[in-house]
């Protein structure tokens, strides 16, 4: 099965990020497909509306479905 291109899994960790602490917009900083563990890895800087300071968050998506394997926030 095909993987999703890094820019669908982009596209899936805004989603993510939007609806876990409402933020719209965010930097990679990091991110790598595992094929082996079938996973896309994404580390995130973002900043949430009015707020003063960035935070960043880790997310491991399923590299074929772009579901949300793990969300860790201020890693």
């Amino acid at each position: 099965m095909p993987t999703l291109s890094f820019a669908d899994a982009k596209k899936r960790v805004a989603e993510q990020l939007r609806t876990a602490v409402g933020a719209e917009d965010f930097d990679v900083t990091s991110a790598k497909l595992e094929e082996m563990q079938g996973v896309w890895r994404f580390d995130v800087e973002y900043k949430k509306p009015k707020a003063m300071f960035s935070d960043t968050a880790f997310l491991i998506l399923d590299a074929i479905t772009g579901e949300v394997k793990e969300f860790r926030k201020g890693m």
